[in-house]
């Protein structure tokens, strides 16, 4: 009676270390998250250690809008927003997220098992809204033949007005001559009860190079050149992040200047990413 009772015992140990199933893996590091009007992209470091692992399946994303739930170990009951295993370092998916929350996201690997390993210790997850890009074209014309009915602009809607419609329109920026994105609050004529913006030109850079503010702005108006990246906060404390598409003379009198812009309604939050 005794030997039939090692015997299964020693059976039930073999069969419980002979089934651990595939290891569980690292996860990557998040290195961007570019919002979109309808979609979102988001990317994350390539680990050649983890992704030739024989237990390599892939990656798995989720989204939330509180980061506590997604710093657990078991991902097991997420809801992913991937249809399928992502094999590849970067993903772009439709999206229904809304412009005024911020989302925090995460990125997992999967195993052979489909298990989803932990959340990345250094990066757990990034913190992102959504930004549509908008596109404005406005214009400065100088003495002799003054004309500023599209010179200033309310970025949260991308609305373009006469500098003298800054007192009681909202306005957010002017330009002026010879090439400057100003305050509407430093207009010599109009300043008075308009609204103040902080202005830092990054220099040349691409809108979506940047993603993140690490520079405050913090003047009251700044030269561009055509290329030029700038990040600006608004009197309520909106960051905008503008790139000038194109400058173009109006014969020898003015200029009209094309930007494209991402304009961040969530106060405070220096994630500028369209």
């Amino acid at each position: 009676m005794r030997k039939i009772f090692l015997g299964t015992l020693t059976i039930l140990v073999i069969f419980i270390f002979g089934c651990g199933g595939a290891a569980l893996l690292d996860a990557p590091e998040i290195t961007g998250i570019i919002f979109h009007e309808a979609s979102v992209t988001i990317t994350w470091q390539a680990d050649a250690v983890i992704e030739n692992n024989v237990d390599f399946n892939g990656y798995n994303i989720y989204v939330s809008t509180d980061s506590v739930d997604l710093l657990v170990e078991d991902a097991e009951n997420f809801n992913k927003i991937n249809a399928i295993v992502i094999t590849g370092n970067t993903y772009t998916t439709p999206t229904t997220l809304h412009q005024d929350s911020i989302y925090y996201v995460q990125v997992r690997t999967v195993n052979i098992d489909n298990k989803v390993g932990s959340y990345n210790s250094n990066v757990p997850f990034v913190a992102a809204s959504p930004r549509p890009e908008f596109t404005a074209t406005l214009s400065f014309e100088v003495y002799p033949t003054p004309d500023y009915d599209s010179c200033a602009i309310r970025f949260s809607d991308a609305t373009i007005m006469a500098d003298s419609a800054m007192p009681y329109s909202g306005a957010d920026m002017w330009i002026d001559w010879p090439t400057k994105f100003v305050s509407p609050n430093n207009h010599p004529q109009y300043g008075a009860n308009s609204r103040e913006t902080n202005f830092v030109n990054l220099g040349q850079y691409e809108l979506d190079d940047i993603s993140e503010v690490t520079t405050e702005p913090t003047e009251s108006n700044v030269e561009v050149d055509e290329g030029d990246l700038v990040i600006c906060m608004t009197e309520d404390s909106n960051y905008v992040k503008i790139h000038v598409d194109e400058i173009i003379p109006i014969d020898s009198s003015g200029f009209s200047v094309t930007i494209t812009y991402a304009y961040q309604n969530i106060a405070n939050f220096p994630y500028l990413s369209p």
